[in-house]
């Protein structure tokens, strides 16, 4: 039994802890490491590293803005079933078809966000020229 609770307990300490790196990465801004990079000491702000023109800023917000607004719901939505998933594991003798389903659920919706980051950080990269894209490794943006 107490092998049991503990197994329970990783798991969902597990999910959260997914689902919050999840939620972090998709609230990036398209080209970094969303606001794990907003911490490092060693920050440097892209938009003068890169030398952007006002032209590939304006196009950066508005892909940061559709990609906010595209996940927007999807987020909310995951946590809110990540939420469910927690009260369902956390009975004396879960259903273990409704835990499954919840858990496709949030896998289902994690995809769905990746797909809109990673979409979203094809397009600021496109807006680079090869020199812009070369600086951004060179920084590990």
């Amino acid at each position: 039994m107490a092998l049991k609770r503990k197994i329970v307990s990783l798991t969902i300490v597990l999910l959260l802890v997914f689902g919050i790196v999840q939620v972090a990465a998709a609230s990036g801004m398209g080209w970094g490491d969303g606001p794990r990079m907003l911490k490092s000491e060693k920050w440097v702000n892209p938009v003068e590293a890169l030398n952007l023109t006002d032209q590939q800023i304006a196009k950066m917000r508005e892909v940061n803005q559709s990609t906010y607004e595209q996940t927007r719901e999807l987020r909310i939505k995951m946590m809110d079933s990540m939420h469910e998933l927690k009260q369902l594991q956390l009975q004396k003798n879960p259903d273990k078809a409704k835990v499954e389903a919840k858990v496709k659920e949030i896998k289902d919706l994690r995809q769905k966000i990746h797909g809109i980051v990673q979409q979203s950080r094809q397009q600021c990269q496109s807006v680079l020229t090869p020199e812009q894209r070369a600086k951004m490794k060179e920084l590990k943006y």
